[in-house]
């Protein structure tokens, strides 16, 4: 036999992210893979045991084999196409780890991977399970964006073109309608309904955080944040979640809290503490205990409740994202 893929069952590049569809291209793909003559030694676990290899287990941390890959594909274990292709990648990764470059193993795992690239690249990237909570959250938002207060919010914030200087210094995440509804669109970005949810309170937060208390924007925002808690609110308990909603919005500012956000802001950069001015600014003005012209003060104890969240967030952003800078 060949050891070459078949050219016979060709895969429509064209086809639809219907993960019933995908399950059955996907499968296809095993099949042609697992019939190529060398790729015997990798259809089932490798028996190191029986084959005296006593230091497999400590060279492979996370043990992977095509048979294995088959049938979790079968018993829709794997979210996205993109979780299955990594599982048929550790299966070289680990061939060509724990063998010697140029050994049989090696070169078939070497040549295998290739194969498995070209009969894999035609797939469409998407769901490989069918989430009907997702699909009813992408109503949820769908609704929203034909609101006519939610125009300001379905798609990205144009500040260079409103010569809003500012705001990317205010806000360290944008986010908008349109790209959740594009996320969802494309199938393979949430794997829940928590995440959606997360997404939609960082819409919310940010016009919130940005325009002034009272504002039109504001206003909008908050009443849609409302409204946008009701929709959700049934879905995340029919799903099993719920920790979004739980955590957006704490019920009490304790002294801790407060005292855990002065100690946070104490952290920040002077830019970043320009930020937090004028959020407590356009949300709570009269927290602003005094001026000078180098210093701002702010009392903590007389930010109101939804001032306070805000703050507390922008704060545990910028945090968020210097701690991420770090690392990479």
């Amino acid at each position: 036999m060949d050891d070459k893929p078949s050219k016979k069952a060709k895969i429509d590049a064209t086809s639809s992210v219907d993960p019933a569809r995908l399950v059955k291209q996907c499968m296809g793909v095993m099949g042609e893979l697992m019939a190529i003559d060398i790729s015997e030694p990798f259809n089932v676990k490798v028996d190191w045991k029986g084959l005296g290899l006593n230091d497999y287990p400590k060279v492979v941390k996370h043990p992977m084999d095509l048979g294995t890959v088959k049938e979790k594909l079968r018993t829709g274990k794997y979210a996205t196409t993109t979780e299955f292709a990594a599982d048929v990648r550790l299966v070289w990764k680990n061939a060509k780890l724990y063998n010697q470059e140029g050994s049989d193993i090696y070169d078939a795992a070497a040549s295998l991977e290739r194969d498995f690239e070209a009969l894999f690249a035609p797939v469409p990237r998407g769901p490989l399970r069918t989430n009907d909570s997702l699909a009813k959250a992408k109503d949820i938002v769908k609704q929203i964006r034909k609101l006519p207060n939610a125009d300001a919010f379905n798609e990205p914030v144009d500040w260079e073109g409103l010569k809003l200087d500012d705001y990317l210094d205010v806000i360290k995440e944008p986010m908008d309608l349109g790209t959740i509804l594009r996320r969802l669109d494309g199938g393979s970005h949430y794997s829940s309904v928590d995440a959606v949810y997360n997404d939609l309170e960082l819409v919310w937060r940010n016009a919130m955080m940005y325009n002034m208390e009272g504002s039109a924007v504001h206003e909008a925002a908050r009443k849609l944040k409302t409204l946008a808690e009701k929709r959700f609110s049934d879905l995340l308990r029919e799903s099993g979640e719920g920790g979004a909603l739980d955590a957006s919005r704490p019920k009490e500012i304790t002294f801790e809290m407060k005292l855990a956000l002065v100690e946070s802001a104490n952290e920040l950069t002077s830019k970043e503490l320009y930020g937090v001015v004028y959020i407590v600014t356009q949300n709570s003005p009269t927290a602003i205990a005094s001026t000078g012209e180098e210093e701002v003060e702010i009392d903590v104890d007389t930010l109101d409740h939804d001032a306070f969240v805000l703050v507390d967030r922008y704060i545990k952003d910028c945090l968020a994202k210097r701690k991420l800078k770090k690392r990479a």
